[in-house]
This record gives C-alpha cells, sequence and structure tokens, in this order.
C-alpha cells in the first residue's frame, strides 16, 4: 500500500514539472539568460558604453541635470591630479608650453616696449623733469615713464568666427570712426593668409599683433573664436591678459553656438555685453606746463648740432662704403684677381685676396676708379688663375710671345691659327690631358714655320738628297729626280705634313719626261736570234739591259698612272711557209718574254705578235724580235 503510493506519487511529480516545461519552459529560458548577462561585469561594461553617449547628450543639454553631472565630474578629475601630478603634468605639457612661451614673449614685448618709452624720453626736456620729479618723490624712473606716457583706449573689438573669418558681433566706441565689418574681416584674412604663405608658418600659427598707422591691432585667439581690437595708444601686457580672460567668458557661455552663422546665434545681447566689456581705456594725467623758451631754445640748438653731426658722418661712411664696392667690383671683374676680403674701417680701404702673376697690376685696375684712392692697403698673394683670359696670357708667354698666332678657347678646346717652331707644336700637342682647362688642341689651322717644315718634311719622307723642298705660299714644293718606287712610296702616304700640303707637281713632271725619255730609247730595239729560238750571243749582253730599262718604264707607268703598252713583235726569214714563219715569230716573242720576266719585267702587261712575213731569199737579219713601246695617256 505505501509503495504503491509512493509509486504514483513520484509519476504525478514528474507530470507536474513536464506540464511546468510546457506553459513556462521559454520564460524560464529568458530569466536564465536575464540572471547570466545581470551577474556578468563584462555584459554590463557594454551596455553600459552602448547607452551612456546618448545619455551624457541628453544631460548636457538638459540645464537642471547639467550642473548636477558637472559637480561629481570635476570632483574625481580634482581627486585624481592630486593622487597623479606627474601624469596630468606630461599630459598638459604639449598645452601649457606653447601658452607659457606665448605669455613670455608678450611679456618681454611689454618690457622692450616700456624700455624704449624710457629711452625716447630720457635725452629730451620733459624726460629730465621726469627724473627730477622720481628723484624728488622716490619712485624709480621707469615707473614714472609709464605713468606720464601710460594712454591707451580699446576703440573697436569684433568677435570673429576662427574658421570662416565671419564677424559674429563686434562693439566700437565711437560709430563715427566705424570700420566696415565684412572689409575688416577679409583684411584680416587676407593678412593672416599672406603671412602664413610668406614666412611659411602653419595653419595653427596665428597672427597676434599688427600696427594700423597710429592703431594697433591685437588678434586674441581662441578654440572656436578670436577677439580682433583695434587699439589707440600703447596698452600694456594687462590688457591682452584681460581681453583673453573675456574670449574664455565669452567660449564658456557661448562657444556652442560660434560654429553657426553669425544669423542664428541665439543670444546677441548677450554677447554684445561681454564684448562692451572690453572697450577698456585708461586716459594720461594732465599735462604739465609749457618748457621754457630759454630750455627750447638750447634742446633746439644741441639737437641740430647733433643732427649735423650725424648727416655729417652718414655722408662720410656712405662715400668711404661706395668707394669701397666700387673699387671691389673693379678687382672682381679683372681677370686674374680672386678678393677674398675687402673693408673701410676707419676710411682706409683694405683688400685681400689672390693675384696671378699675368694680371693686370693692381696700380692699373686702380686707374678705373674717378675718386682719389691714396691709402689702399693691398694684400694680394700669387695664384695660377684658370680663366680663360688669363689661360691664354699664359699660353701665348709660354709660346714665346708670338702675337702673330691667334689662340681661341671655346668649351675647353683650342684652336690655333698661325706658323708655329716644331717646339711650339710639341708643347700644343701635349696639352691634352694635363691642362686643368684644355682638353682637346686644334691645329687644322696652324702650321710649322717654312724651314723647320721642310726639315720636317725631308725626314718623315726620308727623301733623297736629288729631291729639293721649298716652301711655297700655302704648301710645300717637291722638285728635283727620284726613283720611281720613292715617288710612289711618298706621293702615297703623305698629305700634309706640319700643316703644309705636299706639292708632287715639279717632280712629278721630272719622273714624267724620264719616263718619256725611257720610252723613246727602248722602243724600236730588237733582239736577234741565231737560229729558231736560240738568241744571238750579241743579243745575251744585251738582255740586262733590256730588262733593267723595260721594269723601270713600267715602274714610272705605274706611279704616274700611265697607260703603257709593250709589245714583242716577232719577225723570220723569207724561207718557209707563211704559217711555220708565223708560228716561229710568235715563239720567238715568247722566248724574249721569259727572258725579260727573269729580269724583272711584268710580263703580264707585256704583248706577243707576229711581224709581217715576206716570202723570199734567207735574210738573217729578219731572225729578230722587234720591242714596241706606246704611252697612251698620262695624268
Amino acid at each position: 500500500m505505501t509503495e504503491s503510493w509512493k509509486t504514483g506519487n513520484s509519476s504525478t511529480v514528474d507530470d507536474l514539472e513536464r506540464l511546468r516545461d510546457l506553459i513556462l519552459g521559454e520564460k524560464i529560458n529568458r530569466l536564465h539568460k536575464l540572471d547570466r548577462r545581470v551577474s556578468d561585469p563584462e555584459s554590463r561594461t557594454e551596455d553600459v558604453a552602448e547607452v551612456l553617449p546618448d545619455a551624457m547628450n541628453r544631460v548636457v543639454e538638459d540645464p537642471v541635470a547639467k550642473p548636477k553631472i558637472e559637480q561629481p565630474i570635476v570632483n574625481t578629475i580634482r581627486g585624481a591630479i592630486k593622487r597623479d601630478t606627474e601624469s596630468f603634468a606630461e599630459a598638459l605639457f604639449p598645452v601649457l608650453g606653447p601658452a607659457i612661451r606665448r605669455a613670455v614673449a608678450d611679456a618681454l614685448k611689454s618690457l622692450v616696449q616700456r624700455i624704449n618709452v624710457a629711452l625716447e624720453h630720457s635725452f629730451s626736456a620733459k624726460g629730465l623733469r621726469w627724473r627730477m620729479e622720481a628723484v624728488r618723490s622716490g619712485l624709480p624712473f621707469g615707473q614714472i615713464v609709464l605713468r606720464e606716457t601710460m594712454l591707451y583706449a580699446v576703440q573697436e573689438v569684433f568677435l570673429i568666427q576662427r574658421y570662416s573669418g565671419l564677424v559674429l558681433e563686434s562693439v566700437r566706441r565711437d560709430e563715427a570712426l566705424a570700420l566696415d565689418e565684412d572689409a575688416f574681416s577679409a583684411m584680416l584674412t587676407a593678412i593672416q593668409a599672406f603671412i602664413q604663405d610668406s614666412l611659411g608658418m602653419a595653419a595653427h600659427e596665428q597672427l597676434r599683433s599688427a600696427e594700423l598707422g597710429d592703431r594697433t591691432l591685437w588678434v586674441i585667439n581662441g578654440p572656436s573664436a578670436a577677439l580682433a581690437c583695434v587699439i589707440s595708444g600703447a596698452p600694456p601686457h594687462e590688457v591682452r591678459d584681460q581681453l583673453m580672460d573675456a574670449l574664455e567668458t565669452l567660449h564658456a557661455r557661448y562657444g556652442d553656438q560660434f560654429g553657426l552663422p553669425p544669423e542664428q546665434l541665439a543670444d546677441h545681447s548677450g554677447i554684445n555685453t561681454l564684448l562692451q566689456e572690453t572697450l577698456r581705456e585708461e586716459p594720461v594725467e594732465a599735462a604739465h606746463g609749457p618748457v621754457s623758451s630759454k630750455y627750447k631754445i638750447l634742446w633746439g640748438g644741441v639737437g641740430l648740432a647733433l643732427l649735423l653731426l650725424l648727416a655729417w658722418s652718414a655722408w662720410s661712411t656712405y662715400r668711404v662704403n661706395r668707394l669701397e664696392q666700387e673699387v671691389a667690383r673693379l678687382f672682381e671683374d679683372e681677370p686674374g684677381y680672386l678678393l677674398t676680403e675687402h673693408d673701410a674701417e676707419g676710411g682706409q680701404l683694405y683688400l685681400a685676396g689672390l693675384r696671378d702673376p699675368l694680371a693686370e697690376s693692381p696700380e692699373s685696375v686702380l686707374q678705373g676708379v674717378d675718386a682719389d684712392v691714396e691709402g689702399v692697403t693691398l694684400a694680394f698673394r700669387p695664384y695660377q688663375s684658370l680663366e680663360q683670359e688669363i689661360v691664354l696670357r699664359r699660353l701665348r708667354a709660354n709660346l714665346g710671345g708670338d702675337s702673330a698666332l691667334t689662340l681661341e678657347i671655346n668649351e675647353s678646346n683650342l684652336t690655333v691659327q698661325g706658323e708655329l717652331t716644331t717646339a711650339q707644336y710639341a708643347m700644343l700637342e701635349g696639352l691634352p690631358g694635363t691642362h686643368p682647362v684644355i682638353h682637346s688642341v686644334n691645329l687644322a689651322q696652324a702650321r710649322l714655320a717654312g724651314p723647320e717644315a721642310a726639315v720636317l718634311v725631308r725626314q718623315q719622307l726620308d727623301a733623297p738628297r736629288s729631291v729639293t723642298i721649298t716652301p711655297s705660299d700655302d704648301r710645300m714644293v717637291l722638285s728635283g729626280t727620284a726613283t720611281a718606287d720613292w715617288f710612289g712610296t711618298a706621293a702615297s702616304s703623305a698629305g700634309a705634313i706640319g700643316g703644309w700640303p705636299l706639292d708632287f707637281t715639279p717632280l712629278r713632271t721630272t719622273l714624267s719626261g724620264q719616263l718619256d725619255a725611257l720610252k723613246s730609247r727602248v722602243s724600236g730595239r730588237s733582239i736577234m736570234f741565231k737560229r729558231q729560238f736560240e738568241i744571238s750571243s750579241t743579243a745575251q749582253g744585251e738582255l740586262d739591259t733590256l730588262g733593267r730599262e723595260l721594269a723601270e718604264l713600267q715602274s714610272l707607268a705605274a706611279v704616274l698612272q700611265a697607260d703603257l703598252t709593250i709589245r714583242l713583235e716577232g719577225f723570220c726569214d723569207g724561207l718557209g711557209f707563211r704559217e711555220e714563219n708565223r708560228e716561229l715569230a710568235l715563239g720567238r716573242a715568247r722566248t724574249l718574254q721569259s727572258e725579260l720576266g727573269n729580269r724583272g719585267v711584268d710580263t703580264s702587261r707585256v704583248s706577243l705578235a707576229a711581224g709581217h712575213w715576206t716570202s723570199g731569199n734567207s735574210d738573217l737579219a729578219q731572225r729578230r724580235v722587234l720591242v714596241q713601246v706606246d704611252r697612251e695617256s698620262a695624268n
């Protein structure tokens, strides 16, 4: 009984749990998820980060809630600064550094301005009166000066939108002296851009002050807007601090509106009221009584004397400086001089530098000065100038000073015209590679002197003594007698020597005459045969002479380019038949051709022929070979 009840009860519990899961299962899962999300710090952080920006914007826009959240944030920052001062100092250093430097610069500028005012009045009647008052009152002289000269008034103030240059609001002391807002804004923007472009300033470096005639323009720059203040007089530095405080107040109250167009500003009257407070002024006390006429005349005379003294001193200094510049320019323009120092201390000119020995003398250079240059001290040390004119002077001097030579340098190329000696020729040819200015030498228009050129031609051509070499006008003439071999070698290998073209015309004419004479002597000579192809013993002695003369004829014809024809014509006696005798005649001509070839004759230029044959008796005189030489043309 008990066990069955337990069993039934357990089954009922299981059914209830299943029923709960069916009905509340999804909600239970959501509750579990919400519990885990609330219990997890990272999830809560993400949720807060998601809604925090919108919540902060709503608080800032709510005038009631804004003060409530500002106070705890300020207290938290103060506590953090007290706990970790060094970290906040490092974070604020990029901001505080420029601000401190700007404040120091403004303070120094104000100090310099006050010193200038004090110095301006130190030597005047008013300054002496102020010094007497300082002694009487026991106050410092500088304080008396400041008290007597401190007069300023802020005439106009413009609140200008920083990035657009538009005038948001403006106030002025006198409507009659009011400036046009648009023109003023445009002028300020143009001046700012001009200064940044001209001086290479960064965009964040803004104009801070400028002089406008007898007025001063101060620009107090802020994050979103700037104050442009037109001030008359000499305002102290404290005024800039006060204007900066006013700008900070404007940013604190209305800074969120400075990005809007001027017509959309919500509170023009509030801004105008704060700007009215910047129209500050500090009047000077009443002036003291007039200075007596006696002191006026005295100080007037002293001032006039000082003015004359300064004028004379300025004129003397100007005259000496002008003379110094004129003399220095003369030496700088003169070839061969390198001026390294010049001065006119004590009214005496002093010039120092380097001078090439071939340059004009200092005295000659000073002759180009109109004024008196007595007492000029010159200290020039020698050196070698590489100026073109000095280089040409030195080169001409090394060539013996021959004025007939023409020398010209064009882009490191030296061109020489005229007659040169052998030594001069050698020196000029050796300049390239050794001279710092001259890299090449053009001697196409130069030549050796005639006698030296004739010697050089004889040496280079190895001319025999029978050849005469004579300079004539613009060429070297070769005459006399020479062998054909030497003439051919010399005429073909030499065009010009020492700048002189070679003229072989006289020598060629002589050789041509020799060729004609030798041709006349050889042509028509006969070599006798004993029988068949056997040369007679008498003719054997003539073969050497004939061979030498024909070989010489061929050499002369070759070098003279003459068309020379050598023909060997064979003859026979009247016995026998025509054909047999013709073959015999040609055979005898071939025999003589072979003998002449053995003696140096070019047989390829020798032709063979059979002479006219007449039948008849045996005539031993017809057993011969006739030598015929013809010259068709000659150059």
